[in-house]
């Protein structure tokens, strides 16, 4: 009798022990940044939580601690990703709500609103679609709703439509 409960306890040990991996949902997204050479894949939760993850190699299919991304609460708030061609490593954001931050491969940098406006954006000019500063690249994740737009340079003709959502976040 000892040795089964032994067994159970040392069984029910191991088993808490495994390595936590999700498997990719329906409400995920995933797409390839040719500008920034990274495939993004976006995941909207139930329980509140927005994932972007971030891979040079290939498509992520699993929300895992290897993977680079940042976990979010899903906030009215547009979560802004500024990616810089010159060096690829690095990735910006400018997001009040990110929860936490996994860096494997990746640099992800987060931003206050002032030190991320100083760097991206023109001085002596509002915050606008129209003002990013050349190299950069922008991506403009609308957590509620679902959308993802891209921006190539400073031009408004320059934007491309990623994802389009809905007031459901769909």
């Amino acid at each position: 009798m000892r040795t089964i409960f032994l067994i159970t306890i040392v069984s029910l040990l191991f088993s808490s022990c495994e390595r936590k991996e999700e498997k990719k949902r329906s409400n995920d997204f995933s797409f390839y940044l040719p500008d920034a050479d990274l495939y993004i894949t976006t995941s909207k939760r139930m329980e509140g939580d927005f994932y972007v993850m971030f891979s040079k190699t290939d498509s992520i299919s699993r929300l895992s601690d290897s993977t680079d991304y940042i976990k979010c609460d899903i906030e009215d708030v547009p979560l802004i990703i500024v990616f810089d061609p010159i060096n690829k490593d690095n990735i910006y954001i400018k997001y009040p709500y990110v929860e936490k931050i996994n860096k494997k491969n990746l640099n992800i940098i987060k931003f206050k609103k002032n030190d991320f406006n100083n760097k991206f954006y023109h001085n002596g000019i509002g915050a606008g679609p129209n003002t990013l500063k050349n190299p950069y690249k922008k991506l403009y994740v609308i957590p509620t709703s679902y959308n993802i737009t891209f921006q190539r340079d400073s031009s408004f003709n320059s934007q491309i439509i990623i994802k389009n959502g809905n007031m459901w976040g769909e």
